[in-house]
């Protein structure tokens, strides 16, 4: 009964935050737009502290009483993206807000909206972002091809950035799993080609040799690992920590296993081939 009351006091909270704003003044915008630019009024601010607050309160449930309270918090926060519709700075990030908490509820579809719509108000803070997420979504739903395309997109927005690092990575992975294995390993190759710093490296490389492995190209498997321990080796990391670190990750990459395995199964079968035909010689 208690998480149901809690569940409640999360929906009744912030729908009194949300009714408060409506009638909010806010005489300092002006000025302060023509400064600086559009900023968040204080009826934004207001609004949207009181959204974090909500959600602050949510890591105290469990079970169905999240999931309900979850779904309340994600419908109060798209309450918000209609009514500061003239604010778009307000309504992205409200939107981002309620795409995330649709997510953790398992409202993919409805999750996938919002983050479309957040990369749409508002594209200096949530275009690649947004992207991410609803390529995210699609592909959770099994949406493989809308998926693809959304993450060439988001790719495209910053492309030095990590989350498009993360976008070639889940574009490849989706080409591997349609079993369009020399497509997915160009795309590996070419996400290795954009990786930027060690751990992704690492990640990448690994990505790219378990799919060759899997081609059957143990050779180059060979190679893309040991372009990662070269990436570890001549890193000039002052963080000792750090660098500690790069080699857990590196003696920890799953493509090391899956090729001595694939290797061991190839030496053993070649090794059997040569017994079986000496034996069959001897039996003449």
């Amino acid at each position: 009964m208690k998480r149901v009351v809690m569940a409640a006091c999360v929906w009744f909270g912030l729908m009194a935050c949300v009714g408060a704003q409506e009638a909010a003044p806010d005489v300092g915008k002006p000025a302060r737009e023509a400064r600086s630019g559009p900023v968040l009024s204080a009826a934004g601010r207001e609004a949207l502290a009181g959204g974090r607050e909500i959600v602050n309160r949510l890591r105290g449930l469990r079970g169905p009483e999240r999931k309900l309270a979850l779904e309340q918090a994600a419908s109060a926060h798209d309450r918000l993206v209609e009514q500061f519709a003239g604010e778009p700075l307000v309504a992205a990030a409200a939107a981002f807000a309620a795409a995330e908490l649709w997510r953790q509820q398992g409202s993919l579809a409805i999750a996938e909206k919002d983050y479309l719509r957040a990369a749409a108000l508002d594209a200096p803070r949530f275009a690649q972002r947004g992207l991410l997420g609803a390529a995210d979504m699609q592909r959770r739903q099994l949406r493989v091809d809308e998926a693809m395309g959304t993450y060439g997109k988001a790719e495209a927005v910053e492309p030095g950035s990590s989350r498009a690092q993360d976008a070639r990575l889940w574009r490849a992975r989706l080409l591997q799993g349609s079993e369009r294995l020399d497509e997915a390993i160009a795309a590996f190759q070419s996400a290795l080609e954009c990786a930027n710093g060690v751990s992704q490296v690492i990640e990448t490389a690994n990505f790219l040799a378990l799919a060759l492995v899997q081609k059957g190209d143990l050779d180059a498997a060979g190679r893309a690992i040991q372009h990662a321990e070269h990436a570890v080796e001549t890193a000039a990391e002052d963080d000792a920590t750090l660098a500690e670190r790069h080699q857990k990750w590196l003696a920890a990459m799953s493509a090391r296993n899956a090729l001595q395995r694939a290797r061991d199964e190839r030496d053993g079968a070649a090794e059997d081939a040569v017994q079986f035909d000496a034996a069959r010689r001897g039996s003449r």
